[in-house]
């Protein structure tokens, strides 16, 4: 049995009550291309105890792969116009896009900030390319990735086609939970395997 001490002594002042009247944070990250290839924008629900981002459940995975639209071993339930989103809703995605060909923006993650449940400090952000097409980011036109925060402001973006263009896989950056509140961290970093290989790793 641990031993522990009150350390407030007799007489002492109160605590006194007090809010965070900083309202949680709400994100965008908007990935556009201009091919057909079948890019896919992938967020992680995560905690970070100092060894790392680390998922341990599906639930805590939002991709395409993960739809029950899209993959019917899925486990994430897809809404009446294709959107879906972890069971809690704090990370909600627009939806799938085969081809890049159709709008300026293909797919869209939402993060919602107050939605995350306690315990859940990091949500890493990815972009990959269906393995079936066997392309690099350079064989893919125009082809970005930016996120934004509620009121507009541009926090990152990356140019995939040039900056990344040997690459299949993407991690964009991470938006973390520290004592100030939600923050993105950028990372920029590219790599090749598919989504199970990005599991692998954050598992």
């Amino acid at each position: 049995m641990a031993l522990t001490l009150s350390l407030t002594k007799p007489g002492a002042a109160a605590p006194k009550l007090a809010l965070n009247l900083s309202k949680p944070a709400r994100f965008t990250v908007e990935l556009y291309w201009d091919s057909p290839h079948d890019l896919d924008a992938h967020a992680l629900l995560a905690a970070n105890h100092g060894q790392g981002a680390k998922v341990s459940a599906f639930e805590q995975v939002l991709s395409t792969y993960n739809s029950k639209k899209t993959n019917a071993a899925g486990v994430l339930e897809t809404n009446a116009d294709g959107s879906f989103s972890t069971p809690e809703g704090a990370l909600r995605h627009s939806g799938d896009c085969r081809n890049g060909v159709t709008s300026d923006v293909d797919e869209v993650i939402t993060v919602d900030g107050a939605r995350v449940p306690p315990g859940f400090n990091e949500i890493p952000i990815f972009v990959t390319i269906h393995p079936a097409h066997s392309a690099s980011f350079a064989q893919v036109a125009r082809a970005g990735i930016r996120i934004k925060s509620d009121t507009g402001a541009l926090l990152g973006e990356y140019a995939l086609s040039e900056e990344f263009g040997s690459f299949d896989a993407v991690q964009m950056g991470s938006l973390v939970l520290d004592a100030t509140g939600w923050t993105y961290h950028a990372t920029g970093v590219g790599f090749n395997g598919d989504l199970n290989a990005i599991l692998a790793y954050f598992s």
